[in-house]
């Protein structure tokens, strides 16, 4: 699963207009069905979304700390918003998380206990710890 720091490394690239929200979503997607794979940065780096200097630059900005600021809109036609950024990010874990308790449950149950404790603060956060209190493994 991607971590906490490549979510952040993602929002900064789509706030600096590196990256669409999209192409870090797919990646993000990509990240977590291969988690001993290439990191985010450097799937979008493969991808042709990003050059080795840009993600070097935003490495060195999340190692500092630095964090995408929130916008609650798009400030110019190309600006991406970034307020639901992390809603649709756990989203799309606890849509993935969702379909494989039909499969993996155990792995399902890891991942929707990491999307409770990771995005608490999201409503997909919520539903996860809603999910696995239903399931029984809250």
């Amino acid at each position: 699963m991607a971590a906490q720091e490549e979510i952040e490394l993602g929002r900064l690239a789509v706030e600096r207009s590196l990256c669409t929200q999209e192409q870090v979503l797919a990646a993000l997607r990509s990240r977590n069905a291969d988690p001993e794979g290439p990191s985010l940065g450097d799937r979008l780096v493969a991808e042709g979304h990003l050059n080795a200097e840009a993600l070097a630059v935003l490495r060195a900005a999340v190692a500092r700390g630095m964090r995408a600021r929130p916008r609650s809109e798009a400030s110019t036609d190309h600006a991406i918003p970034l307020g639901n950024t992390r809603e649709a990010i756990a989203r799309e874990c606890l849509r993935e998380a969702q379909d494989a308790l039909s499969g993996d449950r155990a792995a399902a149950i890891r991942e929707l206990q990491r999307l409770a404790e990771d995005f608490s603060d999201t409503e997909s956060g919520v539903r996860a710890r809603e999910l696995l209190s239903e399931l029984g493994s809250a």
